[in-house]
């Protein structure tokens, strides 16, 4: 296009200057320059005449002078005169002409006398200035001839320019015919593999797996492929050109259909095209409304848009998974059966155990002889083996049940590695054993991690290790290894060892490998299952490596990174003994097991409690209905109705015993059964086997003889457990919120008019917190205000307060910060 504008402007700048030349623009110069010199003669001529002639024609001289002005002056304001201004000459030549114009015309003017009389000096100027008019005309020409020459060159250059031009625009025109042709066979190579791609595509619609349907944006089928046919029942003839809505789409999901294509249309805005694979439901020749799944697209080309749909029948894939859904219930049955189980079993078992080892706790040896003290010794071991073994299967259950807490606290790594290898060091000594302890790292220091799972992790190894091995060595190496996160902990001895196709087994539950009859040890084959599962809790592994008759290695691998110190809350009074029960206190002993009702009206006994017993829930009722005691011991699991129902109906009976405190008796050690039963209004719990000790602890917690640090035998305080679980920090702001949340209680008691349910609710609340972070005393004052009788309210109210409030300040004094040396 620029080439042939070009070729445009050249021609008609050759076609201006074919016509300048077509003038004879020369001529008119050459002629108006030699008319100049014609004209200065004719003036000569007149003045000669006029002299010859006496009183000759003085108006032929004044008329050839004012032609010849005139000629001058035209000369002077035409165009062409301004290419002579360049040259110095020619402006002196015409400055002399006009010198005489100028002078001659003051001459021409005068009268005819004057003239007259002048004649002779106006030809002598004549002739004066004729070489200077043959000057202008000889240097016009000669310009003019140049100017000429110019132009010529000119249109030769501008011919020449135009006819390479042409030759340009040739080429290029060749050029583009070139690739003109190049595009139509690119066009036909596109159309080839557009041909090809569109054969494939046909192919794979026709072979695919997934029904296809192509449908234009009028609801017609345009492509219905041979997986649709078997799906839906049509044939393709039937499917092509019909409406897919009436075709294969279910009546009730019609209108959603519809209304959702036309909002579409309208506005582009689409829930289901692009959303990837979805399921909705399909309609078959025969009627069958059946599960699909499937996914849309939208194509366009050329403006017209379609919508392509792959889809599926996953009536299979919805049974395959209806049925897997339906083994993942009972598999979850079956779990929950067997934790029932356990739990079921525990209750079971723990029961006896409470009245073998609670009777062997009350026998006096002293008169006994040595054969029958060995044999009671037997029994305690035995009892106490089998308390073990009951404690395997629960800790198995408690693992299975594990909900990823981590309970993570901060301890000293090799304080708690050689306090386990010294509670054990008697026993292995008992065995022949020496029990060596290497730490590989020096100073492990403070670390963060699950103190009390890698606690039982220890003792199980170290103890199977102890246990396996007579007359040998157990070594336990302890080392931080490169990553600083990880330590490694090695558990090696020179035991039995274990056979390598028993390796890959020994960490499942109940395998024991020694099955012979006369097996030496014994146990339940949980002690390896319930640390693994421990170790995997905890973010590590574990790993087992023996040889027969050579020894065991047992290796735990676990995130353990170090930390800093940190301050430990510590009791004022850590050196507690158990204190004298108060005289005269009267007590309820409630069990429909005769056993256990002697075992702990012994203890009860011993310490100087009166004891009352009843065998069952109602005789119980009964007896709290019309005596006064000073404390509850309930049996949970009872035959009639249970512990807790049986408090709940002494509470509400409003009889001599409704507000005594009740302390649980039960074998149940689940922790949800014991939060189920904190949550009943008993002040604590006792866990069988019972011992004499742990109900000693629990009465003088109750009776506020000593504070609820030590715990009982069975059981662990929780303000302890909270701290050593959370760290110093949770527990300094948990306890900091209980106590602010407690004193605005009180503030809202003081103007509060009356008890009003949603009071008593708070009270609850706040008493759960204070008993989570070890706060017995106050858990208590806050019972007491959740119990108290309506009626009585008004005469109470002042004293619970001010208890309250002085619980609360015992509270924030009794408790120092620490720091560790």
């Amino acid at each position: 296009m620029a080439s042939l504008f070009a070729i445009g402007g050249l021609g008609r700048t050759v076609f201006a200057d074919l016509r300048a030349l077509s003038t004879a623009q020369n001529d008119d110069i050459s002629w108006t320059m030699s008319q100049l010199e014609v004209e200065l003669l004719r003036l000569q001529n007149a003045t000669q005449q006029a002299q010859l002639k006496e009183g000759g024609d003085l108006a032929i001289v004044r008329k050839r002078f004012d032609i010849f002005y005139s000629r001058i002056t035209t000369f002077r304001e035409a165009s062409f005169f301004q290419s002579l201004e360049p040259s110095p000459r020619a402006r002196a030549q015409l400055a002399q002409v006009v010198t005489f114009l100028e002078d001659t015309a003051v001459l021409i003017d005068s009268d005819d006398a004057t003239l007259m009389a002048k004649l002779d000096v106006l030809h002598v100027s004549i002739k004066e200035i004729a070489p200077a008019v043959r000057g202008l005309a000889l240097a016009g020409v000669g310009i003019f001839t140049t100017q000429e020459a110019e132009r010529r060159e000119a249109l030769s250059s501008t011919l020449s320019a135009s006819a390479i031009g042409l030759i340009c625009l040739i080429v290029l025109l060749f050029f583009a015919v070139g690739i003109l042709v190049a595009l139509f066979r690119q066009g036909q190579r596109f159309v080839h593999v557009s041909e090809i791609a569109r054969a494939r595509f046909e192919s794979a619609i026709a072979s695919s797996l997934d029904a296809v349907l192509v449908v234009d944006v009028n609801g017609h089928i345009i492509e219905f492929n041979g997986a649709a046919e078997t799906v839906f029942g049509y044939r393709r003839e039937e499917a092509l050109g019909a409406d897919m809505v009436e075709l294969v789409i279910p009546h009730n999901m019609r209108k959603a259909h519809r209304a959702g294509m036309r909002r579409f249309l309208r506005t582009g805005n689409a829930k289901v095209l692009g959303a990837g694979r979805i399921r909705l439901e399909g309609l078959r020749k025969s009627g069958e409304v059946f599960p699909v799944e499937l996914s849309i697209a939208i194509s366009e080309a050329s403006g017209e848009k379609v919508f392509v749909s792959y889809l599926r029948d996953i009536t299979s894939e919805l049974q395959a998974e209806e049925e897997l859904q339906n083994a993942l219930l009972k598999a979850q049955e079956g779990e929950k059966a067997k934790s029932d189980l356990l739990t079921v079993m525990s209750h079971e078992m723990r029961t006896p155990l409470n009245g073998i080892l609670g009777s062997l706790e009350m026998i006096d040896q002293a008169g006994l002889s040595d054969k029958q003290r060995h044999h009671l010794n037997s029994i305690a071991v035995s009892g106490e083996l089998l308390l073990s073994h009951v404690n395997d299967v629960l800790d198995l259950s408690r693992a299975s049940a594990q909900n990823g807490d981590t309970h993570d606290s901060i301890f000293d790594l090799g304080a708690l590695v050689n306090n386990i290898c010294d509670s054990l060091r008697a026993h292995a000594k008992a065995r022949g054993n020496d029990l060596i302890v290497e730490v590989l790292t020096p100073d492990l220091g403070y670390v963060s991690g699950n103190q009390a799972a890698l606690q039982r992790c220890l003792i199980n190894l170290v103890g199977n290790a102890i246990k396996f091995t007579e007359d040998g060595a157990v070594i336990v190496e302890t080392e931080r290894l490169a990553s600083e996160e990880m330590v490694e902990i090695r558990v090696a001895d020179t035991g039995v060892g274990i056979a390598q196709e028993d390796l890959d087994r020994i960490f499942e539950e109940f395998v024991t490998v020694d099955t012979a009859y006369d097996r030496e040890n014994a146990g339940t084959g949980l002690g390896l299952a319930i640390t693994k599962g421990l170790v995997q809790e905890m973010g590590g592994d574990i790993f087992a490596d023996s040889e027969l008759e050579e020894g065991s290695l047992f290796t735990i691998r676990v995130p353990m990174p170090v930390v800093q110190k940190q301050r430990v809350m510590t009791p004022r009074n850590t050196e507690q003994t158990l204190p004298d029960l108060p005289d005269g206190i009267s007590c309820l002993v409630v069990d429909d097991n005769q056993i256990n009702r002697d075992i702990l009206t012994a203890i009860l006994e011993d310490l100087g409690v009166a004891v009352d017993e009843a065998s069952g829930g109602f005789e119980a009722i009964a007896l709290a209905e019309n005596k006064g005691f000073d404390l509850l011991l309930l049996d949970i699991s009872m035959p009639e109705i249970d512990g807790i129902e049986t408090l709940a109906r002494i509470r509400a009976g409003g009889g001599a015993s409704c507000a005594t405190p009740a302390i649980a008796v039960t074998a149940h050690a689940a922790a949800r059964d014991h939060e189920n039963i904190l949550q009943a209004d008993f002040h604590s719990i006792l866990v069988k086997p019972l011992s004499k000790a742990g109900v000693h602890q629990r009465l003088a917690v109750l009776f506020d003889l000593m504070d609820d640090t030590l715990g009982a035998e069975n059981e662990q305080s929780d303000m302890p457990e909270f701290l050593q679980r959370f760290g110093v920090a949770r527990f300094e702001a948990a306890l900091e919120e209980a106590l602010e949340e407690a004193e605005s209680f009180v503030e809202a008691l003081v103007v509060a008019e009356g008890l009003t349910e949603g009071l008593r609710e708070e009270a609850h609340r706040l008493s759960g917190s204070a008993a989570i972070l070890g706060q017995q005393a106050l858990w208590r004052a806050l019972q007491d205000i959740q119990n108290v009788a309506q009626t009585d309210w008004s005469d109470a109210r002042s004293n619970l307060l001010e208890t309250v409030r002085t619980e609360l300040r015992h509270a924030r004094s009794s408790w120092i910060a620490s720091e560790e040396a």
